[in-house]
């Protein structure tokens, strides 16, 4: 790279950023032409806008970091569909109205176009747009439709806008590398029409399905996987176990993913509630798992998981808790972890989310997961981890615990550094503590007392993320 291009990098780059993602996120009518903002910014020099001068190369740079930024800013998108978020404008599109020489860099790009949103009630020549412009790229498709109500317009089944989306999916589905189903409604047309159609290029799966399907209709459940079973690294399933898989298709369909490597299970996608018996598989690639139960769970949900999977090479372990309703919902798990043979001893990074947790959950945990080194706590619950670590009969939990993650700096300040002492004392020191998402509280005289504080005391490195 040439050192004019890494100065344009520097000194552009971050400002065209955020100015982009800042004029995506206004509302049609008060959106300003982007020209205009940069003369606000006064991005200019002898009296031509800096941006006037801007290589495609970086130009190109600075379209993707806008895109990926404003699409972060966008996560939960597939699982609100708010109709705001539905019509946000399109940073791609709005990219393409500042001027034609941004139009012509922008339709020269055509990954810039393969992120496809299904939804109903929707402009077809949009969608039309996005797969004319991604020029065969492989695509990232999402078929969302948990607000639409067919109450009184008849079966969702035949609804002209639920088929043409049907037929879109299946008529693109070769092309695909990430595709992500979420409906409140049956979708039967969708489900039969990948009993006869591959997806060789599918890598991430997301399935979000509804009550009312039935088990003999679940996308998963075909004999012969419409996905190639030895690409798909990521599988999300979100559902409850009354319209769930079977722990035998369960098994089945992870004993045929090779290549996984990240599961994430939702709710209670699995129906181990009305079997008995339950198949173990093992994941000989799977890195990252993440459980995140729902309100109301079956007591043998989760100790089932526990013990049907196996995992050899499993790393990172995150268990949200915030969604269960009550300590009852997971007393069965704290029981089995307190008792049983460490589910998954390669495990090194636990996230633990939860509203609360009691000393018995910490004890289960401690000893499940003895050989972890990082541990990331909520921001609920970060007091009762740093009392419990600290307190005589348990300052040996987690031997090999090295790094903690806290969500927030509202904590005890007094705790953290009783726990670093305790820790250092027993020969186990924490050698790093993270604050996520604090950037901003890092340059505070308050909070930057406390870390002196603290240096003085143990050699600990506090950081922010």
């Amino acid at each position: 790279m040439s050192d004019d291009l890494n100065w344009w990098i520097r000194i552009i780059t971050p400002e065209c950023v955020a100015v982009t993602q800042e004029l995506a996120r206004l509302s049609g009518k008060t959106k300003r032409p982007l020209c205009h903002i940069m003369d606000a910014q006064a991005l200019t020099y002898g009296g031509v806008s800096y941006i006037s001068f801007i290589p495609n190369e970086l130009l190109e740079m600075i379209f993707v970091e806008t895109v990926k930024g404003t699409s972060r800013t966008d996560e939960d998108y597939s699982s609100s569909c708010t109709l705001t978020s539905r019509l946000r404008p399109r940073p791609e599109l709005v990219l393409t109205s500042v001027s034609q020489h941004w139009r012509t860099v922008a339709l020269g790009m055509p990954f810039l176009w393969t992120e496809i949103r299904l939804f109903l009630r929707q402009n077809v020549d949009l969608v039309n747009l996005y797969l004319t412009r991604s020029q065969g790229q492989l695509l990232d498709m999402r078929f969302t439709g948990i607000h639409c109500d067919f109450q009184s317009q008849g079966s969702s089944e035949f609804d002209p806008d639920y088929l043409r989306i049907c037929r879109i999916i299946l008529s693109h589905v070769h092309v695909c590398r990430r595709l992500e189903v979420h409906g409140a409604f049956p979708f039967p047309k969708l489900l039969d029409g990948m009993k006869r159609i591959k997806a060789p290029m599918l890598e991430e799966l997301m399935v979000h399905h509804p009550l009312n399907i039935p088990n003999s209709k679940h996308l998963l459940f075909t004999e012969d996987l419409f996905l190639s079973a030895d690409r798909l690294t990521m599988l999300t399933l979100n559902g409850l176990w009354v319209s769930g898989l079977s722990p035998e298709n369960f098994s089945n369909l992870l004993s045929h993913l090779t290549s996984l490597t990240q599961l994430t299970l939702i709710g209670e996608p699995v129906d181990y509630v009305r079997s008995r018996d339950i198949p173990v598989v093992e994941i000989p690639l799977l890195q990252t798992m993440v459980l995140k139960p729902g309100p109301n769970i079956s007591r043998s949900y989760l100790p089932t998981i526990f013990r049907t999977i196996r995992a050899p090479a499993l790393r990172e372990l995150v268990l949200d808790f915030h969604t269960a309703t009550s300590p009852r919902d997971l007393q069965s798990l704290v029981d089995k972890l307190k008792r049983g043979t460490p589910p998954f001893p390669s495990v090194r990074l636990l996230t633990l989310c939860s509203k609360s947790m009691a000393y018995d959950g910490w004890h289960a945990l401690a000893n499940a997961f003895s050989g972890i080194t990082t541990l990331s706590v909520s921001k609920c619950i970060m007091n009762q981890l740093m009392g419990f670590l600290s307190c005589a009969g348990r300052r040996d939990a987690f031997p090999n615990l090295r790094t903690l993650l806290f969500d927030d700096v509202q904590f005890e300040w007094s705790l953290l550094l009783q726990l670093l002492q305790v820790r250092e004392a027993a020969g186990m020191p924490v050698r790093e503590v993270k604050m996520r998402g604090c950037k901003k509280h890092a340059q505070s005289e308050l909070v930057g007392k406390l870390v002196a504080s603290l240096a003085t005391y143990t050699p600990v490195v506090i950081g922010w993320t």
